[in-house]
Protein backbone atom coordinates (compact mmCIF):
# COMPACT_ATOMS: atom_id res chain seq x y z
CA UNK A 1 0.00 0.00 0.00
CA UNK A 2 1.10 3.80 -0.29
CA UNK A 3 2.97 5.08 2.62
CA UNK A 4 0.86 8.58 2.62
CA UNK A 5 3.08 9.77 5.08
CA UNK A 6 5.65 9.99 2.96
CA UNK A 7 4.36 10.99 0.06
CA UNK A 8 3.28 13.86 2.50
CA UNK A 9 6.19 14.79 3.32
CA UNK A 10 7.53 14.16 0.00
CA UNK A 11 5.00 17.23 -0.85
CA UNK A 12 6.20 18.99 1.72
CA UNK A 13 10.02 19.16 0.88
CA UNK A 14 8.99 20.22 -2.65
CA UNK A 15 6.15 22.73 -1.92
CA UNK A 16 9.23 24.67 0.26
CA UNK A 17 11.56 24.32 -2.54
CA UNK A 18 9.27 25.51 -4.92
CA UNK A 19 8.84 28.23 -2.64
CA UNK A 20 12.60 29.13 -2.06
CA UNK A 21 13.44 29.08 -5.61
CA UNK A 22 10.55 30.92 -6.92
CA UNK A 23 11.21 33.95 -4.39
CA UNK A 24 14.78 34.05 -4.72
CA UNK A 25 14.10 34.13 -8.77
CA UNK A 26 11.26 36.65 -8.42
CA UNK A 27 13.55 38.84 -6.73
CA UNK A 28 16.58 38.40 -9.11
CA UNK A 29 13.82 39.74 -11.67
CA UNK A 30 12.72 42.26 -9.49
CA UNK A 31 16.50 43.61 -8.70
CA UNK A 32 17.06 43.60 -13.46
CA UNK A 33 14.10 45.76 -13.60
CA UNK A 34 15.09 48.26 -11.14
CA UNK A 35 18.73 48.27 -12.60
CA UNK A 36 17.10 48.53 -16.17
CA UNK A 37 16.16 51.87 -14.91
CA UNK A 38 12.83 51.65 -17.82
CA UNK A 39 9.68 51.91 -15.79
CA UNK A 40 9.13 50.72 -12.14
CA UNK A 41 5.99 48.35 -11.40
CA UNK A 42 2.71 50.25 -10.48
CA UNK A 43 3.24 48.87 -6.97
CA UNK A 44 7.21 50.08 -6.84
CA UNK A 45 5.56 53.24 -8.27
CA UNK A 46 3.39 53.38 -5.21
CA UNK A 47 5.60 52.43 -2.28
CA UNK A 48 8.10 55.55 -4.05
CA UNK A 49 5.03 57.83 -4.11
CA UNK A 50 4.16 57.49 0.02
CA UNK A 51 7.77 57.98 0.58
CA UNK A 52 7.50 61.47 -1.08
CA UNK A 53 4.41 62.49 0.92
CA UNK A 54 5.73 60.73 4.36
CA UNK A 55 9.16 62.09 4.15
CA UNK A 56 10.49 57.83 4.87
CA UNK A 57 12.59 55.83 3.13
CA UNK A 58 11.04 53.46 -0.02
CA UNK A 59 11.58 50.15 2.77
CA UNK A 60 10.00 51.82 5.14
CA UNK A 61 6.88 52.79 3.03
CA UNK A 62 6.78 48.97 1.41
CA UNK A 63 5.92 47.88 4.73
CA UNK A 64 3.50 50.38 5.10
CA UNK A 65 1.88 49.38 1.97
CA UNK A 66 1.89 45.33 2.26
CA UNK A 67 -0.20 45.94 5.77
CA UNK A 68 -2.53 47.85 3.61
CA UNK A 69 -2.48 45.19 1.07
CA UNK A 70 -2.72 42.52 4.02
CA UNK A 71 -6.16 45.17 5.53
CA UNK A 72 -7.59 45.29 1.89
CA UNK A 73 -7.16 41.88 1.06
CA UNK A 74 -8.43 40.45 4.53
CA UNK A 75 -11.68 42.92 3.78
CA UNK A 76 -12.35 40.99 0.19
CA UNK A 77 -11.77 37.62 1.49
CA UNK A 78 -14.07 38.07 4.88
CA UNK A 79 -11.41 36.80 6.87
CA UNK A 80 -8.39 38.76 9.52
CA UNK A 81 -5.47 39.42 7.75
CA UNK A 82 -3.12 37.20 7.16
CA UNK A 83 0.34 37.63 9.14
CA UNK A 84 2.64 35.21 7.47
CA UNK A 85 3.02 37.13 3.80
CA UNK A 86 5.05 39.47 5.58
CA UNK A 87 7.39 37.05 6.37
CA UNK A 88 7.48 36.45 2.49
CA UNK A 89 7.96 39.98 1.97
CA UNK A 90 11.07 39.86 4.28
CA UNK A 91 12.09 36.65 2.53
CA UNK A 92 11.88 38.14 -0.72
CA UNK A 93 13.59 41.08 0.13
CA UNK A 94 16.79 39.07 1.36
CA UNK A 95 16.46 37.62 -2.62
CA UNK A 96 16.02 41.07 -3.99
CA UNK A 97 19.42 42.56 -2.39
CA UNK A 98 20.78 39.60 -3.44
CA UNK A 99 19.38 40.30 -6.81
CA UNK A 100 21.27 44.04 -6.85
CA UNK A 101 24.42 42.25 -5.66
CA UNK A 102 24.91 39.56 -8.87
CA UNK A 103 24.03 42.58 -11.55
CA UNK A 104 26.29 44.81 -9.82
CA UNK A 105 28.66 44.97 -12.58
CA UNK A 106 25.87 45.50 -15.76
CA UNK A 107 26.78 48.71 -16.98
CA UNK A 108 23.65 50.14 -18.39
CA UNK A 109 24.65 52.88 -20.43
CA UNK A 110 22.11 53.42 -23.25
CA UNK A 111 18.25 53.38 -23.92
CA UNK A 112 18.54 50.24 -25.77
CA UNK A 113 20.22 47.86 -22.94
CA UNK A 114 17.93 49.80 -20.74
CA UNK A 115 14.99 48.24 -22.34
CA UNK A 116 16.61 45.26 -22.72
CA UNK A 117 17.31 44.55 -19.62
CA UNK A 118 13.85 45.87 -19.15
CA UNK A 119 12.41 43.02 -21.32
CA UNK A 120 14.75 40.35 -19.87
CA UNK A 121 13.37 41.18 -16.05
CA UNK A 122 9.69 40.32 -16.97
CA UNK A 123 9.60 36.65 -17.96
CA UNK A 124 11.85 36.12 -14.73
CA UNK A 125 9.66 37.73 -12.49
CA UNK A 126 6.95 35.96 -14.01
CA UNK A 127 8.54 32.75 -13.59
CA UNK A 128 9.21 33.70 -10.33
CA UNK A 129 6.08 34.45 -9.18
CA UNK A 130 4.36 31.55 -10.82
CA UNK A 131 7.08 28.58 -8.95
CA UNK A 132 6.40 30.38 -5.23
CA UNK A 133 2.51 30.40 -6.48
CA UNK A 134 2.74 26.65 -6.90
CA UNK A 135 3.90 26.10 -2.86
CA UNK A 136 0.70 27.51 -1.62
CA UNK A 137 3.17 28.70 0.93
CA UNK A 138 1.90 32.37 2.26
CA UNK A 139 2.07 34.75 -0.29
CA UNK A 140 3.41 38.40 -0.31
CA UNK A 141 0.98 40.81 0.57
CA UNK A 142 0.68 42.29 -2.68
CA UNK A 143 0.01 38.62 -4.39
CA UNK A 144 -2.47 37.81 -1.46
CA UNK A 145 -4.00 40.59 -2.09
CA UNK A 146 -4.23 40.21 -6.07
CA UNK A 147 -5.64 36.50 -5.12
CA UNK A 148 -8.19 38.04 -2.76
CA UNK A 149 -9.14 39.92 -5.85
CA UNK A 150 -9.22 36.65 -8.42
CA UNK A 151 -11.18 34.91 -5.54
CA UNK A 152 -13.38 37.36 -4.65
CA UNK A 153 -14.67 38.43 -8.03
CA UNK A 154 -14.05 34.88 -10.01
CA UNK A 155 -11.56 36.19 -12.19
CA UNK A 156 -8.73 34.22 -13.68
CA UNK A 157 -5.41 34.59 -12.38
CA UNK A 158 -3.90 36.75 -15.59
CA UNK A 159 -6.87 38.90 -15.15
CA UNK A 160 -6.95 39.14 -11.06
CA UNK A 161 -3.08 40.52 -11.76
CA UNK A 162 -3.68 42.98 -14.23
CA UNK A 163 -6.42 44.37 -12.03
CA UNK A 164 -4.29 44.51 -9.17
CA UNK A 165 -1.31 46.20 -10.98
CA UNK A 166 -3.84 48.60 -12.74
CA UNK A 167 -5.16 49.28 -9.15
CA UNK A 168 -1.51 50.25 -8.11
CA UNK A 169 -0.33 52.36 -11.29
CA UNK A 170 -3.91 54.34 -10.39
CA UNK A 171 -2.65 54.90 -6.80
CA UNK A 172 0.89 55.74 -7.93
CA UNK A 173 -0.19 58.23 -10.50
CA UNK A 174 -2.14 60.33 -7.32
CA UNK A 175 0.86 59.91 -5.08
CA UNK A 176 3.46 61.21 -7.77
CA UNK A 177 5.15 58.16 -8.07
CA UNK A 178 7.56 57.59 -11.08
CA UNK A 179 4.81 56.03 -13.61
CA UNK A 180 6.54 55.73 -16.83
CA UNK A 181 5.94 53.10 -20.14
CA UNK A 182 7.65 50.33 -18.75
CA UNK A 183 4.91 50.66 -15.75
CA UNK A 184 2.07 49.87 -18.43
CA UNK A 185 4.04 47.34 -19.83
CA UNK A 186 4.08 45.32 -16.97
CA UNK A 187 0.72 46.07 -16.39
CA UNK A 188 -0.17 43.96 -19.73
CA UNK A 189 2.75 41.30 -19.91
CA UNK A 190 3.33 40.09 -16.35
CA UNK A 191 -0.61 38.29 -15.70
CA UNK A 192 -0.21 36.85 -19.09
CA UNK A 193 3.56 35.57 -18.21
CA UNK A 194 2.34 34.28 -15.35
CA UNK A 195 -0.73 32.42 -15.89
CA UNK A 196 0.73 30.79 -19.03
CA UNK A 197 4.03 29.66 -16.51
CA UNK A 198 2.08 28.75 -13.51
CA UNK A 199 0.10 26.29 -15.97
CA UNK A 200 2.94 24.55 -16.70
CA UNK A 201 4.65 24.84 -13.19
CA UNK A 202 2.03 23.58 -11.51
CA UNK A 203 2.49 20.18 -13.56
CA UNK A 204 5.62 20.19 -12.97
CA UNK A 205 4.88 20.13 -9.33
CA UNK A 206 2.76 17.52 -9.65
CA UNK A 207 4.78 15.60 -11.45
CA UNK A 208 7.70 15.96 -8.96
CA UNK A 209 5.98 15.18 -5.54
CA UNK A 210 3.43 12.28 -7.21
CA UNK A 211 6.60 10.44 -8.45
CA UNK A 212 8.14 7.80 -7.06
CA UNK A 213 5.90 7.10 -4.38
CA UNK A 214 7.55 4.86 -1.45
CA UNK A 215 5.58 1.96 -1.00
CA UNK A 216 5.91 -0.28 2.67
CA UNK A 217 5.14 -4.06 3.06
CA UNK A 218 2.53 -4.05 6.50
Amino acid sequence: MINKFNFKKKENIFRVLFYVVGLCIMGLGIALNAISNFGAGPWDAVNIGVSYHLNLSVGTCMNIVAVLNLIIGGILNKEFPKITPLITSLVLGVFVDLGFVVFNGINVSTSSMEFILFLISLPIISLGISIYLVSELPNTPLDYFMLAIKSKFKLSLMTGKIVSETSGLIIALLLGGPVGVGSIIIIFTIGPMMQFLFTYTKKYFNKLSKSNVIFANN
